[in-house]
C-alpha cells in the first residue's frame, strides 16, 4: 500500500491550515469579543500569541527572532485596552494565515 503524502495536495494543506491556525485564532478572537477570558488567562494568551507570531515569522523566512513589541510591557489586567491589543494582534495573524 502506498503511503499517503499530503505534499502538493491543496485540499489537505488548506484543511491543515484551517484546523491548526485559522480556527484556533478565530476562536480566541471570538472568546475575547465575548469577554470569556479573565486576568488569569493573560499568560496563556501571551504564549498563544508568541507561538503564532513565531510560526508566521518562520513562514516569512525569519527565524529566532521574537518581536520586541511582545516584550514591551507585561499585562496584568484584561481591561478594554489590553483586550483591544490582543484583538488587533490576533486579527492580524488571522488575516495573514487566511491569505495562504
Amino acid at each position: 500500500m502506498k503511503n499517503l503524502e499530503t505534499k502538493n495536495n491543496p485540499a489537505i494543506d488548506q484543511f491543515i491550515i484551517e484546523t491548526t491556525l485559522i480556527d484556533p485564532i478565530a476562536k480566541i478572537i471570538n472568546q475575547l469579543e465575548n469577554g470569556e477570558f479573565r486576568d488569569c488567562d493573560i499568560k496563556w494568551l501571551d504564549k498563544k500569541l508568541e507561538d503564532f507570531i513565531k510560526f508566521a515569522a518562520e513562514t516569512l523566512g525569519i527565524k529566532g527572532i521574537m518581536p520586541s513589541s511582545l516584550n514591551r510591557e507585561s499585562f496584568t489586567t484584561l481591561n478594554d485596552y489590553v483586550k483591544g491589543q490582543y484583538l488587533t494582534r490576533f486579527t492580524t495573524l488571522l488575516n495573514y494565515f487566511k491569505s495562504f
